[in-house]
């Protein structure tokens, strides 16, 4: 077994929550610290576990991590949060999926990927994940946040 699911899975536990995400980046703190920066694949694969788990917070965390620490096997498991139950869960994906910061040199953005953007701008249940959609489509490829 991976044991970097065990890992992921503290990410549900709010007073483990810090530790297990320095301990996934080897101590380095924030968007700025790691962007860009690959993982070993054993962590990937427990990041892509963690966008299953049955809790949301889990989900959210590992789609900040695969944001930062891009991963091209991670794209079609960050696609199916597009349609998550949670919203904020969904506007992480979004953002995974159209900001290209921490992507230097590739993206995760393509013309199908996009299309699936444009329609949870005009459909999503929520307001915020509808506004995130739109901005990325106004912003697609980049990202100030």
């Amino acid at each position: 077994m991976n044991p970097w699911i065990n890992v992921v899975d503290k990410f549900q536990v709010r007073r483990e929550r810090f530790a297990a995400l320095v301990l996934m980046t080897d101590g380095r703190i924030g968007a700025r610290a790691n962007r860009g920066r690959r993982l070993p694949p054993d962590r990937v694969d427990a990041l892509i576990w963690g966008l299953q788990h049955d809790n949301a917070v889990v989900r959210r965390c590992c789609l900040e991590m695969l944001d930062q620490h891009p991963d091209e096997r991670a794209v079609p498991h960050i696609v199916q949060c597009l349609d998550d139950d949670v919203p904020r869960v969904r506007w992480h994906a979004v953002h995974a999926l159209i900001c290209d910061v921490c992507k230097p040199g590739t993206s995760y953005l393509s013309g199908e990927i996009l299309d699936r953007i444009r329609d949870m701008a005009q459909r999503d249940t929520s307001v915020k994940v509808r506004a995130q959609a739109q901005w990325g489509i106004e912003h697609a490829g980049a990202c100030n946040a």
